[in-house]
């Protein structure tokens, strides 16, 4: 029995060229290196080459997971301040209607300052909540604790990034 044909790939990738890099640091370079801080430096480009391995690998499709999740709740958001903020409600608005041009490469550049955006308005709603303290109602309590579920959701999948990249691979000095 014969596997699959694999499709065909271009190569090296990025992550591969990246992989090359932190493998002939670690083993060749490395090992020479007499200082502790020549050592400790080889030791934090081990961990951070691996980090990047991982931001090549998955860090666009998690900003464009992000993005449709921020698209989705930030209008309840801007329901919420339509009658305390205006401005800021209408921020939010534009800001979710506006969609990445499809004839532009979304480099991570423009993805990342897209989804800054998008975080921004949920720190300002965030604010407007906590300014309106109990008079926020039940509308607003609903939307503190929807956003506080996006930031752990947030957190986990920055989690998810860092720790393979950092922990069970010694110290980072």
């Amino acid at each position: 029995m014969t596997a699959a044909p694999q499709p065909p790939k271009l190569l090296p990738s990025a992550a591969d060229i990246l992989r090359c890099v932190r493998e002939v640091t670690r083993d060749l370079i490395a090992p020479s290196l007499a200082g502790h801080a020549e050592r400790s430096a080889a030791a934090t480009i081990d961990h951070m080459l691996r980090y990047v391995e991982r931001l090549v690998e998955h860090q666009g499709q998690d900003l464009l997971d992000e993005e449709a999740k921020l698209k989705a709740l930030l209008p309840a958001a801007a329901g919420w301040l339509a009658g305390r903020d205006a401005a800021l409600a209408g921020a939010i608005r534009a800001d979710c209607a506006r969609a990445p041009d499809p004839a532009t490469y979304a480099t991570l550049a423009m993805m990342e300052d897209r989804v800054a955006l998008l975080r921004q308005h949920v720190c300002d709603a965030l604010l407007a909540l906590h300014a309106a303290g109990e008079a926020k109602g039940a509308d607003g309590a609903a939307l503190h604790a929807t956003l506080r579920d996006y930031i752990r959701w947030q957190i986990a999948r920055e989690g998810a990034l860092v720790e393979p990249a950092f922990l069970g691979h010694g110290p980072r000095r």
